[in-house]
């Protein structure tokens, strides 16, 4: 498979969202909402690029304004996942880890959670579990294989519907995460996003963002963006080819990567404009009748399929 002729400048995205040091961390997180973007690009005064305000450092300020203005009262405590959970795309163990990628991208989700088929939660497949099958196709020109054989199955993914957010929000903090599973009896029975879990957390302590002091860069410092941002953002190229960025995914927690040139932006790549430049290569599945369609909680509880859901 010759990627070869496919660099950073080919599938970046050039029209960005982007904020400023100087902006207040409530405005810039209401961008990361309203916009539905996981990370905005900074830029300083002169328009160079200065690091990354993503979903995860504004969790981070999230927190911090919670312990300090509500202390033991957090309104966060009284909302559960089961408030928050959603029916979001599944994918059957059985399915092809290449149909699997095309799913995701079809659907807009950088991840999906996998049952068997009792409807049990195996693990999770992601954009990253799709890097890694690109790469290995591209090295070891390796066949497909099922879904299964890529998963994560990290149980710090798990939660439970009693999960109250204020954990939710700490289980996103420190971790790469992007959604969590729900689940009753090892049954799957939804999922909680982590912008869904920003948003609800934003607007319980909206209050205390506005009137938060912190000394990360000075005393009295104002919660700006240029306070919380992430500095140590790998950059790219414009003339990057597609496996040196799939490799620089695969081996960081970034979701973009800025395409800069002496520094100043140019665009950005996600995993998503990654997978969907290279799916032309991937393989058909091996029975194009039976490839396997994603499922919905929902459509899987009416037929009976999972008990525990019904």
């Amino acid at each position: 498979m010759d990627t070869s002729t496919i660099c950073a400048a080919d599938i970046m995205t050039t029209r960005l969202r982007t904020t400023t040091p100087s902006t207040h961390v409530r405005d810039a997180t209401s961008a990361l909402i309203s916009h539905g973007v996981s990370g905005l690009p900074v830029l300083d005064g002169g328009r160079q690029f200065a690091g990354r305000f993503s979903e995860r450092t504004a969790i981070a300020a999230l927190e911090l304004a919670d312990m300090e203005f509500t202390q033991n009262a957090s309104p966060l405590h009284s909302v559960r996942a089961s408030e928050l959970m959603q029916d979001n795309v599944v994918l059957r163990s059985s399915v092809d880890t290449f149909t699997a990628a095309s799913v995701l991208l079809e659907n807009r989700v950088s991840g999906a959670p996998v049952v068997d088929d009792q409807g049990k939660l195996m693990g999770v497949f992601s954009e990253k579990s799709a890097m890694r099958v690109f790469v290995g196709l591209c090295w070891e020109q390796f066949p497909s294989a099922r879904v299964t054989a890529w998963l994560d199955r990290d149980d710090q993914r798990r939660i439970s519907e009693n999960t109250r957010l204020d954990e939710i929000i700490d289980r996103f903090h420190n971790s790469e995460f992007r959604r969590l599973m729900v689940v009753r009896d090892g049954y799957l029975v939804g999922q909680v996003n982590r912008r869904d879990a920003l948003k609800a957390a934003a607007d319980r302590i909206d209050p205390g963002l506005s009137g938060v002091r912190v000394e990360q860069e000075g005393p009295n410092q104002v919660m700006t963006v240029g306070a919380w941002m992430d500095r140590e953002i790998p950059t790219i190229s414009p003339h990057s080819d597609v496996l040196t960025i799939a490799h620089l995914f695969m081996h960081s927690a970034a979701r973009q990567i800025p395409v800069v040139d002496n520094m100043k932006l140019l665009g950005q790549i996600s995993r998503s404009d990654l997978l969907r430049a290279i799916e032309r290569f991937f393989p058909p599945p091996p029975d194009p009748e039976r490839a396997a369609q994603p499922l919905y909680l929902s459509s899987v509880a009416q037929r009976g399929e999972v008990s525990a859901l019904t």
